[in-house]
């Protein structure tokens, strides 16, 4: 087998991986384009529910949770590969602001796979893919939670994820819900319930940790595809300069080969000629 044929399978090679890459990176992108307006809708919800949360604790002071003293971690890491250093970030960042001892809830099979060797994990969650897979992990996740928090009494959970606008880990509180409440009401007047405070406030917050951990899901999977492209991208252009360093390559021999095939020719043509 010549030189030049090796050269050229090679390239036909990159050249079919390239368009899988190119597909990829398509799909990243509309799944990235309809996670943004997912992702805006979840942050008005969840922006207007804590704010009824702060108020209505603001009112009745005694709905206000307690501080717990123990803290636990719920890390949402990747379902798939091809996204750089994703991983990797939210790793180094659980390593550092970790306790020992304290607990740890991941989301995402390719990160879970990567933090069992290193931490003990309470529960190991399949991610989202997709837009329309988050609402099908949320049970599990809720499960979870609930769990961890019935195993192991009050907690802080502090969910470690990345930003959907920029390479950084993020802390976002999930438990307790709403943060501290203003010191002075907004509204001087209280609301006017038709059900207890402790029953509205118990609704409340279920409905508030369920826009929350939406709007995280959705959020870090739009970081997770936005990852993605990048490295995609990166990838691409690498198999472009081989590719290109490759057709350097196959010109160059294919001269060498016309080269030897005149020198062939004119040395045939002399022993040939009777003079």
């Amino acid at each position: 087998m010549s030189r030049r044929h090796v050269l050229r399978r090679r390239m036909k090679t990159l050249g079919e991986i390239a368009g899988i890459l190119d597909s990829m990176r398509m799909l990243a992108v509309i799944e990235s384009r309809r996670l943004t307006r997912s992702v805006e809708c979840q942050r008005q919800l969840e922006a207007a529910l804590r704010g009824l949360g702060r108020e209505l604790m603001s009112h009745h002071p005694a709905l206000t949770p307690v501080e717990p003293p123990n803290t636990a971690w719920l890390v949402v890491g990747s379902e798939r590969g091809f996204c750089g250093d994703f991983n990797t970030r939210l790793r180094a960042a659980l390593e550092q602001r970790r306790s020992p001892g304290e607990p740890v809830i991941v989301i995402g099979s390719r990160i879970g796979a990567e933090l069992s060797q290193q931490t003990v994990c309470e529960s190991q969650l399949p991610g989202p893919l997709t837009a329309d897979e988050t609402a099908e992990r949320l049970p599990a996740l809720i499960d979870a939670v609930n769990q961890l928090l019935e195993n192991l009494g009050p907690l802080r959970i502090i969910a470690l994820h990345h930003a959907d606008d920029a390479e950084a880990v993020l802390e976002t509180r999930i438990v307790p819900p709403f943060g501290k409440a203003s010191a002075a009401p907004g509204n001087p007047f209280p609301p006017l319930l038709y059900q207890p405070p402790e029953a509205v406030f118990h609704h409340l917050v279920e409905h508030y940790l369920f826009a929350l951990l939406h709007w995280l899901l959705d959020r870090s999977l739009l970081s997770e595809h936005q990852y993605r492209i990048r490295h995609l991208d990166g990838a691409t252009r690498r198999i472009e300069d081989t590719l290109s360093a490759l057709r350097s390559a196959n010109n160059r021999l294919r001269q060498e080969e016309i080269t030897e095939e005149l020198q062939v020719i004119l040395l045939g043509a002399e022993a040939l000629d009777p003079a």
